[in-house]
């Protein structure tokens, strides 16, 4: 996937939205060089302005990978959703095989920012709050569907926590072989989604009733 990072228009004094080209830009470098290659001195270079422009943002590299993780999670979240609408899903197994598709999509299109949110090394206590709230969102999105599929009698009786931790951690796992080239990925969203969807039927023996 490209990125495209805007830059500040030659004629221009300031860049108009420096705070998203630089997180744009981190992506980027994300993208191309992991973690190590991040910097704000680089992040601005991308985006066209001088090297200290970032710090009217962000106060240093820990908090723009903050902001992108932060913009990753929502990601995450809206395409789980828009998978789980678009299927019209009622019953809670084809609603945990929607989110699954929705996960392992995103996983693939974007896994610069999967591999940012669970290993930009990060503390839950340095987290700043928006960071924070944005991954609860997320989970919960998973979360709510388990919770009300357990109190229907449509998934077995267990702790919620716990059967939302099955579900995520096998949809993660399958996303991150993709990500490593363990798995060869399917050469089409089509055959990707038939995948993802046998992988979660798998999960389904053990939980659904």
């Amino acid at each position: 996937m490209k990125i495209r990072v805007a830059q500040k228009p030659p004629d221009a004094y300031q860049h108009g939205d420096l705070r998203e080209a630089l997180i744009d830009a981190g992506v980027k470098l994300l993208t191309e060089g992991g973690l190590a290659q991040l910097s704000l001195r680089a992040a601005a270079q991308l985006a066209g302005v001088s090297h200290g422009a970032p710090y009217r943002h962000y106060r240093d590299k820990a908090a723009l990978v903050a902001a992108i993780a932060e913009r990753g999670f929502r990601t995450l979240t809206k395409a789980m959703r828009d998978e789980l609408e678009r299927s019209g899903a009622r019953k809670a197994g084809r609603k945990l095989t929607a989110l699954a598709v929705g996960y392992v999509a995103f996983a693939t299109a974007h896994p610069a920012y999967l591999q940012l949110i669970f290993g930009s090394g990060l503390s839950k206590e340095d987290a700043p709050e928006s960071l924070r709230a944005a991954g609860e969102e997320a989970y919960l999105v998973l979360r709510d569907v388990v919770e009300a599929g357990i109190r229907a009698g449509e998934l077995r009786k267990g702790d919620t926590d716990e059967v939302a931790l099955a579900c995520w951690s096998l949809v993660h796992g399958l996303s991150m072989l993709f990500i490593h080239g363990a798995v060869p990925k399917p050469e089409t969203a089509k055959l990707e989604r038939a995948l993802t969807e046998r992988v979660v039927l798998l999960l389904g023996e053990g939980i659904e009733v």
